[in-house]
């Protein structure tokens, strides 16, 4: 599951180069100028200077050919329309389909490469309700592109993986400092400025997880993160009341990935300290009744085998 050439370590000094933001224009797909505000954060990470280099075959699939031109843009303007078009319209039965097509739109150089795992990325992350086809996508494009030459003498090779995994290591570590940021914007003239982008800042953190845990499930992501994500968002003190924020986030992480985790007899014993935590802030008075209920809830959710109510009910009552 690990490729010791695609995996990048979640930790601030973890090993490689981290992959550069890419214009906002082409970050969003089918989303509001307000929304697009915050997109790629300036998180303190050093970013890699992506040359254009290399080459990829293009496939026959889909029906987007390589020759296509689109008014007078240049060739990796024309790549990212044609690839926010289909990211546009992407659904579950057209899936297949679209797929090949994103094959067949040539991602011909390193900075194609890139500005179009942005496009995915934050499909994924800004629209949750499309985080697991963005995640098979993701992993049906691994296995289909080619790497291109790394941008330094003696480095590691340009892959779709180690750009995305980049993409998620700097958001989840952006995230602290957004949050920072934020809290610091006072006065009455910037209180619906900070109110806003607080929204955004917690919509892009959930929206992280949900897409990184979505990526676990397709073994894009190794295994050994997950108690990095957990303890930055636990914290180190089991007696100290969370941020509101980090309890919205870690339950999300665990809804998604819970279920998985609990398959693999080596995450089990670290996954049951981690819910003892849970248990404990389920009962703290500091914190809001809203967030006790919502840690319960993830709670039950173990408890009945990562079967959501409803769903149990809908089962049991189609059944009869």
């Amino acid at each position: 599951m690990e490729d010791s050439q695609t995996v990048i370590s979640m930790r601030p000094d973890g090993g490689g180069n981290q992959a550069s933001g890419f214009e906002s224009s082409h970050a969003a797909t089918s989303l509001s100028s307000a929304d697009q505000q915050l997109l790629l954060p300036q998180a303190g990470i050093p970013p890699v200077s992506v040359k254009p280099g290399g080459s990829a075959s293009c496939s026959n699939q889909g029906e987007v050919p390589c020759s296509a031109q689109i008014g007078n843009l240049s060739e990796k303007d024309r790549v990212l329309k044609t690839v926010k078009g289909i990211l546009n319209e992407l659904t579950p039965k057209k899936f297949e389909l679209q797929k090949g097509q994103l094959i067949a739109a040539c991602i011909t150089s390193a900075e194609i490469l890139q500005g179009v795992t942005s496009l995915i990325y934050y499909k994924a992350v800004l629209q949750p309700a499309f985080c697991p086809n963005c995640a098979q996508l993701c992993s049906y494009l691994d296995m289909r592109l080619s790497p291109f030459p790394p941008d330094e003498p003696g480095g590691m090779e340009i892959t779709f993986r180690r750009v995305l995994l980049n993409y998620c290591q700097m958001e989840f570590e952006g995230c602290f400092e957004l949050r920072a940021e934020v809290r610091q914007m006072t006065g009455r003239v910037r209180e619906s400025e900070r109110i806003e982008k607080e929204r955004l800042v917690k919509r892009r953190t959930l929206g992280n997880l949900h897409f990184i845990g979505e990526l676990l499930k397709q073994k894009m992501v190794p295994l050994k993160i997950v108690p990095h994500i957990a303890q930055e968002l636990l914290g180190p003190d089991n007696e100290s009341c969370l941020a509101e924020e980090n309890v919205e986030a870690v339950c999300e992480f665990f809804k998604t990935i819970g279920k998985q985790l609990d398959e693999v007899p080596s995450a089990r014993s670290k996954i049951d300290d981690y819910f003892i935590r849970l248990k404990d802030l389920s009962s703290n008075p500091q914190l809001a009744p809203r967030l006790r209920f919502m840690v319960r809830g993830v709670l039950d959710l173990r408890a009945n085998n990562w079967v959501p109510r409803q769903k149990e009910f809908y089962t049991i009552r189609k059944k009869s």
